[in-house]
């Protein structure tokens, strides 16, 4: 049965149109647009290894921008600990970014909401000027390929369907073999 097949992706497809759509209505001038490839960066993490955007390619990626000073961000915290912990050993990596100046400020909130995710320290907001961020809580969503599929500012509770859905289509379409 071919039907299935040419069912999904015209599901998926309408899908992302509605999705593009909808954020070319909601973007400005200077923002990162939706479908548009993710800028690469390299950051250090809390040990000092460089990490590439780049290095992260076949996975669906969650690059989550935040400061200590941010109310909002630290509310979401818990939740991204749990998103996190919820999509081990699938192709899933969260990136979050701290802009503070001084380090310090994120270690020490990742210290008291003992969170265990990864955190990348961007006191120069070298990266959080290439993906023009002006908001905090500020996340994209980048899909294996390093494009980015959604823009938003702070996490709401259809999150995580939303990227569950998109994994589904993701490991659907890797396990889908070429004609």
């Amino acid at each position: 049965m071919r039907l299935k097949p040419v069912l999904f992706f015209l599901i998926v497809g309408g899908l992302c149109t509605y999705l593009v759509v909808q954020q070319a209505k909601e973007g400005a001038p200077g923002m990162i647009n939706i479908g548009q490839m993710a800028p690469d960066f390299t950051i250090k993490d809390q040990s000092g290894k460089s990490v590439n955007l780049s290095d992260y390619r076949g996975n669906l990626v969650f690059l989550n921008f935040w400061a200590s000073w941010c109310d909002p961000c630290i509310d979401e915290m818990p939740a991204l600990e749990t998103m996190n912990n919820s999509y081990k050993g699938r192709k899933f990596k969260m990136l979050t970014v701290s802009t503070d100046v001084n380090p310090d400020n994120a270690a020490e909130i990742y210290k008291k909401l003992n969170l265990h995710y990864s955190w990348y320290a961007d006191p120069g907001r070298q990266v959080a000027g290439k993906y023009h961020v002006e908001k905090y809580p500020e996340t994209f969503i980048i899909d294996a390929n390093g494009h980015v599929l959604r823009h938003f500012w702070q996490v709401n509770t259809t999150l995580m369907s939303q990227i569950d859905g998109y994994l589904r289509n993701q490991e659907a379409a890797a396990a889908t073999p070429i004609s």
